[in-house]
């Protein structure tokens, strides 16, 4: 199914639906959206912001939602991700106004804190919805289980960085075999370096698609690396643009 057909009808879905109000698009991608949640505690009135992505495989991967600045909450980790039982559980034909509504009723039930301000006391007594893919259920320890996500989370960011690094280099022979009679006569351009780096990240997309169907990567970290290479491939496109 195309695309832009399926985000036009996430989009058509979520504006029909009132129970997910509040959630817009960014800019004119239909790819991210941000909501802003406001919630009275007894320490007072707090807004926060969300955003949902939803990658390129969607509906097939579930969406990656986070949370948009510092704030406490017993589902979100360090680095921002929201742990939600219909991510946990996702099925194909699961929606976008779904995850909102899922992310809004948890939010209610145990509102977040802006980051500093929850005191121990609170968050021993908020109960945490766990994520089964990450939580251990076998003998393994709390400490060994932190440890072992620790480790893989080093080693995913190793072989990441020597992906970026091969790339590169791969990209750079390529520049070099084809106009080796150039550059031995003349100075590298700017163009010619930016068109080498287009081609390593052109490469490493297309490395990050097979490292995450061949279950190297998870979800999070696809998403990740997703957005920060198309991000970096569109501002080398504007940058050769303007040099051709």
């Amino acid at each position: 199914m195309d695309r832009d057909f399926i985000l036009a009808r996430e989009a058509q879905l979520t504006y029909s639906n009132n129970a997910a109000s509040g959630f817009n698009p960014v800019g004119e991608s239909l790819v991210r959206w941000q909501g802003t949640l406001t919630y009275t505690t007894n320490r007072g009135r707090n807004m926060f912001t969300f955003e949902i992505f939803l990658p390129e495989y969607f509906p097939n991967v579930p969406p990656v939602v986070t949370a948009i600045g510092w704030m406490d909450h017993p589902n979100i980790d360090k680095d921002g991700f929201i742990q939600l039982r219909i991510l946990d559980n996702w099925r194909a034909e699961f929606h976008l106004y779904q995850v909102i509504i899922a992310l809004k009723n948890l939010m209610s039930r145990v509102p977040p804190t802006p980051r500093g301000e929850t005191a121990k006391s609170v968050r021993d007594t908020m109960v945490r919805i766990t994520e089964p893919a990450i939580e251990n259920r076998d003998s393994r320890s709390a400490a060994e289980t932190k440890a072992l996500r620790t480790e893989l989370t080093a080693k995913n960011a190793q072989l990441t960085a020597k992906d970026e690094e091969l790339a590169r280099l791969r990209a750079r022979s390529m520049m070099s075999s084809e106009e080796s009679s150039k550059t031995l006569r003349m100075e590298v351009t700017d163009q010619q370096v930016l068109e080498s780096e287009r081609i390593a990240i052109s490469d490493l997309l297309s490395s990050l698609e097979d490292r995450y169907a061949a279950g190297e990567i998870s979800i999070f970290e696809y998403s990740r690396l997703y957005k920060k290479y198309t991000k970096e491939l569109y501002l080398l496109r504007k940058q050769l643009e303007y040099l051709s």
